[in-house]
């Protein structure tokens, strides 16, 4: 069944999420409680071809071996359907949710087209639940008043500690590269600085974002940022990510090297912000 929710959302997420929601209730009558997506949908910059579904499954009751079978079976009939769906969340418990993931554990998970029981992949962590408890949108099952809360410190504590590990990492790797003596013009594609350039500038700026507004965004919602906040010598590489998160072909180097170059400093520039302070 599918309940009380009335979702605002894209065409392609709510057939996406309508035929997994059906498949999975179809198999477990009653077990999915609630389908709540979060992340670019919620947020309201969800982009065709390029941005992900991210969802919670609400579940009664922790699921046994049983129910793990027939979770992977819905998602192989969601992906026979429309195999280019872009999916990726876990299955909990009402009483799991907003906790931290070490308390939380070993959960079922679907990430990269596999279904994980031991949670790989899940982003359960402040920022989900923040964007959950906030924009969080129901496209399955019914409506649930979320108990759990969000302070701002912890968000800001992890926020703080992504950046200084696994941003950090991207960034010295970044940066090694070009530094490496066989790296040519010829090895460093446009489509992979490409993907570089989106990732990481989006992805840090919206850590910044985080830090300073105390809130949290989408990955475009923080290129308008970093376009107000960044000095303006870096707002055609901004512009460049925005352009290939929405699948445009503005760019504006004509060397990759030049452009993997300001690249890194950018990224060092905002990293530098993002512990200014601290």
């Amino acid at each position: 069944m599918k309940g009380d929710c009335t979702p605002m959302v894209p065409n392609t997420v709510e057939k996406t999420m309508s035929l997994l929601g059906d498949a999975l209730e179809a198999r477990m009558p009653g077990w999915i409680e609630s389908v709540y997506v979060y992340g670019s949908v919620a947020l309201g910059a969800y982009v065709e071809h390029s941005s992900d579904i991210d969802f919670i499954a609400i579940v009664r009751g922790r699921p046994d071996s049983g129910h793990i079978r027939m979770v992977e079976e819905a998602h192989e009939e969601l992906e026979r359907a429309m195999p280019g769906s872009d999916i990726m969340g876990a299955y909990l418990t009402r009483e799991q949710l907003g906790q931290p993931a070490a308390e939380i554990g070993a959960v079922p998970a679907y990430f990269e087209k596999k279904l994980h029981i031991d949670g790989k992949g899940t982003d359960l962590n402040p920022v989900t639940w923040w964007i959950l408890k906030r924009n969080g949108i129901c496209v399955y099952g019914r409506e649930i008043s979320f108990a759990f809360e969000t302070p701002t410190e912890p968000l800001i504590d992890y926020v703080i500690l992504n950046m200084n590990s696994y941003w950090l990492g991207w960034v010295n790797r970044l940066a090694a590269r070009i530094e490496s003596t066989d790296s040519s013009e010829r090895d460093i594609t446009a489509d992979r600085v490409d993907k570089a350039v989106e990732w990481c500038s989006l992805g840090m700026l919206r850590q910044l974002y985080t830090i300073r507004e105390r809130d949290v965004t989408s990955k475009l919602g923080a290129g308008e940022f970093g376009l107000r906040v960044m000095p303006e010598h870096w707002h055609p590489l901004i512009r460049e990510a925005m352009a290939v998160k929405r699948g445009e072909p503005d760019r504006h180097y004509a060397s990759q090297r030049d452009r993997l170059r300001e690249l890194v400093e950018l990224l060092r520039h905002i990293h530098l912000e993002c512990n200014r302070g601290i």
